[in-house]
């Protein structure tokens, strides 16, 4: 086989093997595209009705249970919640609010309180079991 031959196998080999990629890519984008418009509807799609049928909710500081928690605060809305919450001890429910509300990880948690990592990690588990267990007695 000469050399030049020898190249336009290989290229063609590789064309072949690109438009089989990119066929597959489009077939998988348009699988991906069907499943989104089974959910998916468009602003233009919906009448009017059904966007004012919608409304707003008020919510007022009686509504809500505050907890602080260092230098921050965490308004809870939901009754069930702020009652299981309220069942912590004080650590527990404070490292729980600093990860979920604040999206603080384990890391910047035990730099707040000064303690290690592993500490922060082994009381926030501990406090969501609790909080899983008080939460189902109360339902």
């Amino acid at each position: 086989m000469t050399s030049s031959s020898f190249k336009k196998v290989v290229r063609l080999q590789f064309n072949a093997l690109m438009m089989r990629t990119i066929k597959g890519t489009l077939k998988q984008k348009r699988k991906q595209l069907a499943r989104y418009s089974k959910h998916e509807i468009l602003f233009s799609e919906i009448s009017t009705s059904p966007l004012y049928e919608q409304g707003t909710l008020d919510t007022y500081s009686c509504n809500m249970t505050v907890f602080r928690v260092q230098h921050f605060i965490f308004r809870v809305t939901d009754e069930k919640i702020s009652t299981a919450l309220s069942g912590l001890s004080e650590r527990q429910r404070a490292f729980i609010l600093l990860y979920y509300f604040r999206d603080m990880s384990d890391r910047e948690i035990s730099e707040l309180y000064h303690i290690s990592r592993s500490a922060v990690g082994y009381t926030r588990n501990c406090g969501l079991r609790k909080l899983e267990k008080l939460m189902k007695e109360r339902s």
